[in-house]
Parts: structure tokens; C-alpha cells; sequence
């Protein structure tokens, strides 16, 4: 019965919400997934500067963006159902010339939730 239990938990796709961050030279990018289904987004990458509301979705092998706001988009569309692959705890979004990877950060508890 443990053993069942343990093999469930295991298989359970790790929740997606949270906050990521790119740990990647001359990129500046966080993304906020929020568990009501909406997201924030912020990236500097060279010249572009770009920042980005909306909604999104998973199909478990991706996650999908869709903006109402976005700004600052250089030559490239907006975010409409925009697919960030899932890696482990990682979401690769391919924009402008690279693969930019959002690693899941682990934020302190606040105060008052200690």
C-alpha cells in the first residue's frame, strides 16, 4: 500500500506555477506563472527589450503563453499561444536567435507564512 502510494506520488508531474528565472550570459528574463492561469514576463536579450501579460495553458509537454499586453517586441509577434517546452524544471522558450531556459526558482516562504 506504501509502495503504491510512493509509486503515484512519483508519477505526478511537478506543479508548474512558480517563478522562473534565465541564468544564461547577456539574457535578463523572469516569467511568473500564477495558478489561477496567468503570467508576467519580462526580457532583455541585446537590443530587445520586451515585457508581457496574459494567460496560459499545458498540454504537460509544453506551456503555452498567450499575452493581452505586450510591449517592446523587436521583429517578432506577439505572444499568441507562444510554446515554451518543458525540461525538467526548466521551460525553453525559442525568441529572437537563441533558446532561452527558465529555471524554477525556489522563493522564501514570506514572513508572515512561516
Amino acid at each position: 500500500m506504501i509502495l503504491a502510494a510512493l509509486l503515484l506520488s512519483a508519477a505526478q508531474p511537478q506543479p508548474l506555477v512558480g517563478f522562473y528565472r534565465a541564468h544564461q550570459m547577456e539574457v535578463g528574463a523572469a516569467l511568473q506563472l500564477d495558478g489561477d492561469g496567468h503570467f508576467q514576463y519580462q526580457l532583455d536579450y541585446g537590443a530587445a527589450s520586451e515585457s508581457a501579460e496574459g494567460t496560459w495553458s499545458t498540454d504537460g509537454k509544453a506551456v503555452y503563453l498567450t499575452a493581452k499586453t505586450m510591449t517592446g517586441m523587436y521583429k517578432v509577434p506577439a505572444f499568441a499561444r507562444e510554446p515554451l517546452m518543458i525540461d525538467g524544471n526548466r521551460l525553453l522558450l525559442r525568441r529572437y536567435d537563441t533558446i532561452i531556459g527558465f529555471e524554477l526558482e525556489e522563493l522564501p516562504a514570506p514572513a508572515d507564512k512561516k
